[in-house]
């Protein structure tokens, strides 16, 4: 490319960049000191589809399929039930209810 140096156009050579780089699948160009460099992708979540059940996280540096925690959303509780989490699971328990009250009249 053409710069001025010192007053007068001087031919000086392009630093070379990413653009100047195609890297191929699954690569991604990053200056490496002050060259371009084809380097490979770090895994993520976004390239692994999970099985049903489960889901993906990150374990240290590679993503993993790991089962989901069940929850209230996961299950579907009886009439006279509602769901709670006991420890790290949803159970059914008995619909609590409320003490009956006895109200004495005055009356006898």
């Amino acid at each position: 490319t053409c710069q001025v140096v010192e007053d007068w156009p001087k031919c000086v050579p392009k630093k070379p960049s990413c653009n100047d780089v195609h890297c191929p699948s699954g690569t991604t160009c990053q200056m490496v000191e002050t060259s371009p460099r084809c380097v490979p992708n770090k895994p993520s979540c976004n390239d692994v589809h999970c099985p049903s059940g489960t889901m993906c996280q990150m374990v240290e540096t590679s993503p993993r399929c790991v089962a989901n925690k069940p929850s209230c959303d996961d299950l579907h509780c009886p009439s006279g039930t509602t769901c709670k989490m006991v420890e790290s699971s949803p159970r059914c328990l008995p619909v609590s209810q409320p003490p009956l009250v006895c109200h004495v009249l005055g009356r006898w």
